[in-house]
């Protein structure tokens, strides 16, 4: 038998040997054999294999989808990989240094987050497959989880800023920012897209002759299907306020078995970006409590396919019809709409505003209000965060009304007077947020708000505030020693976990000052000079397990060395590297500014 070495073979067996290999590694090692395959290698389109293979996030500049469409030779698949690889670099290197001190962290995070879709999988990795047993695992899995939020809110604020200059944004878009703003870690609007293009499909495969249906009968099948599968509507009336109905990805990407359907507006959105995909032009509705779906036809033809003869201009008058997708498959009467608006009080020559399409930017501010009432039902006196059903994506209330408090600083309002009240409104939570939880946040903010306030008394303010958080953050940490270390007054370090003596709340210590170094007015409010040490004892920043940020006076802090509440370990990694079950509290992360913690 003739002995053929691997060198005498053909490119085209060679590359076949290339393109058989599963891994980038074995690829490259492959290719050191000699130059002829090393040229081999670089060429083959064994690259686009390892390109999905490795990252399943890819940046909207690529145009990644696109290029798999094309012949595979018609990108250079190797030149991309390598790129993805100098990002997953640049953001080690990133992520790496953001961890080791707290001066220019929140900037370091902007880097990452800028990055977009390109960091979604490194920072995945990091937030759900650290090892426990990592010395930084919490502040790993934070931070990450941290950045893949702000990521997502970079994004949120970007399509309300183009929706506020006037460019045309998909309704799906505009509301799906609300999920990107506060769901940053689920599968995002790419997700939510092909759940419509999947839904599209599935209409035409179930309605082999839809094509050939009028106009009133397509809109009656769409909401039909929408319906029978449950997307569209709620499943339980007691549920109607639930934070989740909301939030369009919610519904679209929902296994069956948590499918718990949506609000009127969500319905009638994801209705309208289905119709779309199916060459029908249906809009929402901007009417009064209850957002409709308007179908209309094509100037010159009827919503049943026949030529209009009925009007006087057919080019320019189109019919109209309205559904309800949230409540039932049939078209709903002009005359029940009409009847309707009269009882409610509004004048008829306001009745063709709400009967007819509303604008996204009307949505998207209908949705914000929406949120901003869910969440102020959860806010009922002994009321907590809901748990998350198994295999449940449930929003936080807090991100909730963060985004709806964004989007109306951003959009403000149709009215302009409106407008000026609403941002002026949102500003101050907004500022208060990004001291105390957002901190990241500032150069988002500082991008977006001074245009925004120009003219109103706020304006310097908050310049001069954007100023000063944005050098609070580059600048290093003023160390706080501890006064005598042989005599010490504080009794308690940083990272001790506690329980509340007189409210029984649990939390961490975050700082603390040798004696209470709040205003005259808080000490007066909280009654200080009435506890028994008053306020010459050590007071301490502490975060609660609601989230909250509180300042705690000595005599009230009882330590625990039990494993703390898992609400609590989730929190604890903006500040600590891990908990150590040895001292019975977390290792500190912030030892640049507290060296003695």
């Amino acid at each position: 038998m003739v002995s053929i070495q691997l060198l005498d073979l053909p490119d085209e067996l060679l590359g076949l040997i290339v393109s058989q290999l599963r891994n980038a590694r074995d690829t490259i090692t492959f290719g050191l054999i000699n130059k002829r395959v090393w040229l081999l290698v670089a060429n083959s389109p064994v690259w686009r294999h390892h390109c999905l293979s490795t990252w399943s996030s890819w940046d909207i500049k690529h145009e990644f989808h696109n290029k798999l469409s094309q012949p595979p030779l018609q990108t250079d698949w190797r030149s991309l990989y390598l790129e993805r690889v100098q990002t997953d670099r640049q953001a080690g290197d990133l992520f790496e240094s953001l961890l080791a001190t707290q001066q220019a962290r929140a900037s370091r995070m902007n880097e990452l987050a800028i990055l977009g879709s390109d960091v979604k999988d490194f920072l995945i990795q990091l937030w759900k497959h650290t090892p426990d047993d990592a010395d930084d695992v919490l502040a790993r899995r934070w931070h990450a989880e941290a950045i893949l939020g702000l990521r997502g809110r970079h994004q949120a604020v970007k399509v309300w800023s183009r929706l506020r200059d006037g460019e045309h944004i998909e309704l799906e878009d505009a509301l799906g920012a609300y999920d990107e703003f506060v769901l940053g870690c689920a599968p995002g609007v790419e997700a939510m897209k092909s759940s419509l293009d999947a839904i599209a499909a599935a209409i035409r495969e179930d309605i082999p002759d839809f094509d050939s249906l009028t106009i009133r009968q397509k809109a009656v099948r769409i909401s039909e299907h929408l319906r029978s599968k449950g997307i569209v509507g709620i499943s339980d009336a007691d549920e109607y306020h639930a934070l989740r109905n909301n939030f369009i990805s919610l519904a679209l990407t929902a296994t069956d078995e948590n499918r718990k359907g949506c609000l009127p507006l969500q319905s009638v959105a994801i209705y309208c970006a289905v119709s779309r995909r199916l060459g029908i032009d249906a809009r929402p509705s901007n009417f009064p409590r209850h957002v409709h779906a308007v179908v209309s036809a094509p100037a010159g033809i009827s919503l049943d396919g026949e030529s209009r003869t009925d009007v006087v201009n057919p080019e320019s008058e189109t019919e109209m019809m309205h559904v309800d997708p949230f409540r039932h498959n049939e078209e709903v009467a002009q005359e029940d709409l009409l009847a309707q608006l009269a009882q409610i009080g509004v004048p008829p020559h306001r009745y063709a505003e709400f009967l007819g399409p509303a604008n996204e930017l009307e949505m998207v501010l209908r949705t914000g209000r929406n949120i901003l009432v869910s969440v102020d039902g959860l806010r009922m006196p002994g009321d907590q965060t809901p748990d998350i059903e198994d295999g449940e994506q449930q929003p936080d209330p807090d991100a909730a009304k963060y985004a709806a408090l964004w989007s109306l600083f951003i959009q403000g309002d149709s009215d302009p007077v409106m407008a000026t009240t609403r941002r002026r409104q949102a500003t101050r939570y907004l500022l208060e947020k990004l001291q105390n939880d957002y901190p990241q946040d500032v150069d988002m903010y500082a991008e977006t708000a001074p245009r925004l306030l120009e003219g109103l008394p706020e304006h310097p303010l908050v310049l001069q505030l954007i100023q000063r958080l944005i050098a609070s953050g580059r600048d290093a940490k003023i160390p706080v020693t501890r006064p005598d270390p042989d005599a010490d007054p504080v009794q308690y370090r940083v990272g001790t976990y506690f329980e509340h003596k007189r409210y029984g709340y649990r939390g961490f210590i975050v700082g603390w000052n040798p004696n209470c170094a709040a205003t005259a007015s808080w000490i007066t409010q909280m009654r200080v000079d009435d506890l028994p040490r008053g306020r010459d004892q050590p007071f301490y920043n502490i975060v609660a397990a609601d989230k909250s940020s509180r300042y705690v006076a000595e005599e009230n802090i009882t330590p625990l060395s039990d494993l703390p509440l898992q609400s609590l370990l989730q929190l604890a990694g903006r500040f600590f590297k891990r908990w150590d079950e040895g001292m019975g509290r977390f290792v500190s992360n912030i030892q640049d500014e507290y060296p003695h913690d």
